[in-house]
């Protein structure tokens, strides 16, 4: 006699719980979109238990270890050495020469004028490797040479990344975007194809479990922190928890400290960033927030004040679905109307807006071939051309330049009123050192952003309205003939 099978669980049904949990005990947001990426975590979690036995469990009493295996499930990152190495360029030869100089009082002094420690957070340090470059990036600027001492506090929410991040051990794919000469400089082969950072650089990085998203007085006390690291983190939090990890990372920055922020994230429209003295700068090809101190407003080199016009706490520039979703389009009298993006079919629309989720839930593989099936010969031009920028972003987030600006180079074939390829390809050529050819793609973008059309903005400009980007690159452009 055999034994009657199990009766199949309506999963489907209990993702609303699951979703509600998530929000009140992580401050995760998860939307329709993401069911199979939830369905998966919670039948592997729940393990023995019923999925549904699993959730009146955590309903009424939820543990420590549960919530942390859920964490391990969801919150795992795409990551790598040296990820957009321009935002680390900026941070050591435009940024530290001023905090190492700075007058008495800013980060890089205490009280009298004595030296003291600076301190990097690395909020959201996934398996380590963005922690461990900020500690490179730091080591390389020689700041014990000039009498400041330095550490790195890496934080996130994840305990199984946090293990892999103590253990230091990377492989090839970790060390994609790094040179042969930065691996022999910083790294030690520990077995073929495994790498772990010198021990100099270890002994500097201390990790740690913690939640952005809830208030701890102690942890985020005003000025506790001259160099915070926050990229593509904030994207995942819902409401509530993102307005309090934006409350923690601006009052824990120091006087003159500096937040960079992933490409996809920006603090525009927040009215706490401005009352505390937070403004947007850039350099290097990215952008960045600082405290302004009377002293520090002197001595910055480029002039970069903010404008009136509000924006969403957190845009994209390549695949936010909050974004897409909630943020109202770009508001410019002088876009004109049906210009290049706008009046796509509906289908093909949604179909792009997929694409964008995917990516930017760590889905890279999914979102590519979303946005391969808009590159045919039945899709306009237009959202072919954006088809084919969103995939070089992806490329770019993966490390992938060659890739990244062959797509690039496609998207601006194929719709020539498109500035933003033009952009990232000057970004990407000033980063390989060729001038003529960054200072050319830089002043088209520039020319093409006058005209470019407002739901493209929205969607792919980071949340940086027009007269940001034409000042960017109008910026890289004096940085290019100096």
């Amino acid at each position: 006699m055999t034994r009657a099978a199990p009766a199949a669980v309506d999963l489907p049904s209990l993702l609303p719980r699951l979703r509600a949990l998530l929000a009140a005990r992580l401050g995760l947001h998860f939307d329709e979109r993401q069911d199979d990426r939830l369905t998966a975590a919670l039948t592997r979690v729940a393990g023995p238990v019923s999925p549904a036995r699993f959730l009146d469990q955590m309903e009424l009493a939820p543990t420590r270890a549960r919530l942390d295996a859920l964490a391990a499930e969801l919150t795992v990152g795409e990551t790598f050495f040296f990820r957009h190495a321009e935002q680390f360029d900026a941070l050591r030869v435009d940024l530290l020469p001023l905090m190492t100089r700075a007058a008495p009082g800013s980060p890089a002094t205490g009280p009298g004028g004595t030296r003291r420690r600076l301190r990097a957070l690395s909020a959201g340090c996934a398996s380590g490797e963005e922690a461990y470059t900020l500690a490179i990036t730091l080591h390389r600027a020689g700041l014990l040479a000039q009498g400041v001492d330095w550490d790195v506090l890496a934080v996130d929410l994840n305990p199984t990344a946090l293990a892999r991040a103590t253990a230091a051990r990377y492989g090839e794919w970790s060390l994609r975007a790094t040179t042969q000469e930065q691996r022999s400089l910083w790294f030690h082969r520990v077995d073929p194809g495994q790498w772990t950072p010198l021990p100099t650089i270890r002994e500097r990085v201390r990790f740690a479990q913690r939640n952005l998203g809830q208030p701890d007085a102690l942890f985020w006390a005003p000025g506790s922190f001259d160099i915070i690291f926050c990229r593509n983190v904030l994207i995942y939090f819902e409401p509530s928890a993102l307005r309090q990890a934006i409350r923690n990372l601006i009052g824990a920055l120091a006087p003159g400290g500096v937040l960079f922020l992933g490409h996809a994230e920006t603090l525009r429209g927040k009215e706490a960033a401005d009352q505390e003295g937070l403004v947007l700068r850039q350099a290097h090809g990215c952008f960045f927030y600082r405290r302004e101190t009377p002293a520090s407003t002197r001595s910055w080199p480029l002039e970069w004040p903010a404008t009136a016009t509000p924006g969403p706490a957190v845009a994209p520039l390549a695949g936010l679905p909050a974004a897409v979703t909630a943020a109202e389009p770009v508001s410019d009298a002088t876009t004109p109307d049906g210009g290049a993006g706008a009046g796509t079919g509906g289908d093909d629309q949604a179909l792009l807006d997929e694409a964008l989720h995917l990516i930017e839930a760590g889905q890279v593989e999914d979102g590519l071939r979303a946005c391969a099936r808009l590159i045919s010969p039945g899709t306009p031009a237009t959202l072919q051309a954006e088809g084919l920028f969103l995939h070089g972003l992806a490329m770019e987030e993966r490390g992938q330049l060659p890739a990244a600006e062959w797509h690039h180079q496609r998207a601006a074939a194929k719709d020539a009123s498109f500035a933003l390829p033009h952009l990232r390809l000057g970004l990407l050529a000033r980063r390989r050192g060729e001038v003529i050819a960054a200072h050319r793609e830089l002043r088209r973008a520039l020319e093409l952003l006058e005209h470019e059309s407002g739901d493209r903005l929205r969607r792919f400009g980071g949340g940086f309205d027009r007269e940001d980007l034409r000042r960017l690159c109008r910026d890289e452009m004096q940085e290019i003939r100096a």
